[in-house]
């Protein structure tokens, strides 16, 4: 069995009862967790083809009373051809999103729709605990539980 320290159990306790509360939606659990967490910067990084979800997110979020802090994955203006030969053009730039949201001292960052290995390397550079609200899957419109259906 694992250890918990005692912020651990405090956390577990926070999520435990945001779900009580909100067993509705996963936006509700977010935002029940959010306030029982006394957060008040949130980040939102996002992939450029969920922005309309990220800025939805974003609003919502800032009508609960949070600060919000969004960037999205091409931001940065990175040129694929520094990354690799082979790549060209605009490029996703998970590192700099995290930097941002670092800079910007948030305290939970949310991954809306970030390729698989652009959030790996998101949640890596970030300061801050990061959770997923979607993960993006164009083959089962971003339902990925149907893979395993």
């Amino acid at each position: 069995m694992a250890e918990y320290s005692t912020e651990d159990k405090e956390e577990m306790v926070r999520a435990h009862t945001a779900l009580i509360k909100a067993r509705r939606s996963r936006l509700q659990e977010l935002i029940e967790f959010v306030k029982a967490s006394g957060f008040q910067k949130i980040g939102i990084a996002n992939c450029f083809s969920m922005q309309k979800y990220a800025d939805k997110l974003a609003a919502i979020l800032r009508e609960n009373g949070f600060l919000v802090y969004a960037v999205n994955c091409k931001e940065s203006g990175l040129d694929g051809c520094m990354i690799s030969e082979g790549m060209k053009g605009p490029c996703c730039d998970p590192v700099s999103q995290a930097a941002y949201l670092n800079e910007s001292k948030t305290e939970l960052n949310i991954n809306v729709g970030l390729c698989l290995g652009h959030g790996l390397l998101f949640q890596k550079y970030s300061h801050a605990p990061v959770t997923t609200f979607i993960v993006k899957d164009f083959a089962h419109n971003h339902w990925v539980i149907e893979s395993l259906e």
